[in-house]
């Protein structure tokens, strides 16, 4: 019984170190902006979905609610500023160049904007003596965003091409899915978070 109560009070104590220190720490103020479509064919909602899941695991913090590691900024907030940002540039510029100002706007240490721009299916027939049809799939990401501790504007991206006979491996979401999780790894989304976390 008495060491239920000792590792009681060292449990409290730590929690209570770890929300102290979180106090005291300036936490990470992240703008993340839902998935943009910017391919010939839109995905059903729940690809979109599945889609920012990734996007949402690639930036979360475990017990963020007692670390105060990151400050999400709200959407409405985001894309307040992305359209002033838009409207200041006549809407001629690169989305690659609107993270910077976008980021002073939102006073944001980071942003990200996911980017589908490709994402399409279709069948064709092989004319031989089977006749039998191929699949053709594509998709294509780019993470684009800005980066306040490094002073860098970033754009990466994944993409994956599928042709041949129907294979679940060939669908156009799995295709996504794929390139997405490429893409988030290749521009260190979770890296940034996490170094931040450490501080």
């Amino acid at each position: 019984m008495n060491k239920k109560i000792a590792l009681s009070f060292v449990m409290v104590f730590v929690l209570w170190v770890v929300q102290a220190c979180a106090a005291e720490r300036v936490p990470l103020r992240v703008a993340q902006f839902p998935l943009l479509v910017q391919s010939r064919m839109m995905p059903t909602q729940d690809v979109q979905d599945k889609l920012e899941k990734r996007i949402d695991r690639s930036l979360h913090i475990p017990l963020n609610g007692t670390l105060n590691a990151v400050q999400y900024i709200p959407e409405k907030e985001c894309w307040a500023a992305w359209e002033e940002a838009r409207a200041e540039t006549a809407g001629k510029a690169k989305l690659k160049d609107l993270m910077r100002p976008v980021a002073e706007k939102l006073h944001a240490d980071l942003v990200v904007l996911p980017v589908l721009t490709g994402y399409e299916q279709y069948q064709t027939i092989r004319w031989n003596r089977w006749g039998r049809y191929i699949v053709h799939s594509y998709a294509a990401v780019e993470i684009v965003g800005y980066d306040k501790a490094r002073d860098e504007v970033f754009s990466k991206g994944a993409s994956r091409h599928f042709n041949d006979e129907y294979a679940t491996q060939g669908e156009v979401s799995q295709l996504a899915y794929e390139a997405m999780d490429e893409a988030l790894s290749s521009a260190k989304i979770h890296e940034r978070v996490w170094i931040w976390k450490d501080r």
